[in-house]
């Protein structure tokens, strides 16, 4: 039988496709919002065009020792995390791009090391004093210079605000708990328009999740970090239902 979708004028139906061969599609929606337990600080450092792999590796624990030294004053509670992943160590022909765009030869088949170094702490008040802690402490080699070949630098990356897995896997629970309800609330208005007969829940879809920071108004000051208001995880739902549709066209 052709399927044929009605617009439903009541706005609990806007989420459903129903058709008249006895089945309707209904997609449920839930949201949860949590607020933010930890800022990330993130900085990577790189040494390239190096003659010797070694005196890349030393460079690079150089100015990384430094950089985890003002890390480590905000790592206070047991949650706090301070990481350091260290990349591998190649020789390669390195690129950068003249003032006119164009791509040129930085250094031809020399050693490069990289290290990435991550601060995970509650203390979210302090996200701001710490990068400019960490922009000090790096303020000599801090970006890569084009007039330098051998060298050294380091890159703050922005500020992540975030929940913890175990929060952010109860969230995803409850959100999926609220797009049933949803849909299930939809559903109800279904069977209050029409007595619908012989209904069954047909088809069950995999849930969709969605997580998104909702960011604070900005601060007047360049650069400052902003903690979000929350953090926030969504759920799509989709759940279709089968009837007898007799009752409905007597």
């Amino acid at each position: 039988m052709k399927q044929i979708t009605i617009a439903m004028g009541l706005s609990l139906l806007a989420q459903a496709a129903f058709a008249m061969d006895g089945s309707v599609e209904i997609l449920g929606r839930g949201t949860v919002e949590k607020a933010p337990e930890f800022v990330e600080m993130q900085v990577r450092v790189t040494s390239l065009c190096y003659e010797k792999p070694v005196l890349a590796q030393e460079e690079n624990a150089k100015l990384s020792t430094k950089i985890i030294e003002v890390m480590k004053a905000y790592v206070r509670t047991e949650k706090d995390k301070l990481l350091a992943s260290g990349g591998h160590t190649v020789r390669q022909t390195e690129y950068t791009a003249d003032d006119d765009g164009q791509s040129k030869i930085f250094c031809e088949q020399k050693w490069r090391t990289s290290n990435v170094l991550t601060l995970q702490t509650e203390d979210m008040v302090s996200a701001s004093k710490i990068q400019e802690k960490i922009l000090e402490t790096i303020v000599e080699e801090e970006g890569m210079n084009a007039g330098e070949k051998q060298q050294t630098y380091a890159e703050l990356e922005r500020p992540a605000f975030a929940v913890y897995q175990e929060t952010y896997s109860a969230m995803k629970k409850e959100a999926q708990a609220k797009a049933w309800g949803d849909a299930f609330g939809q559903f109800k208005g279904f069977l209050e328009q029409c007595k619908l007969q012989n209904t069954k829940l047909a088809k069950i879809s995999e849930p969709e999740y969605f997580g998104l920071a909702k960011s604070a108004p900005l601060s007047e000051e360049i650069g400052t970090p902003i903690i979000p208001d929350s953090i926030s995880v969504s759920a799509n739902w989709k759940f279709v239902w089968t009837f007898d549709p007799t009752p409905c066209f007597r």
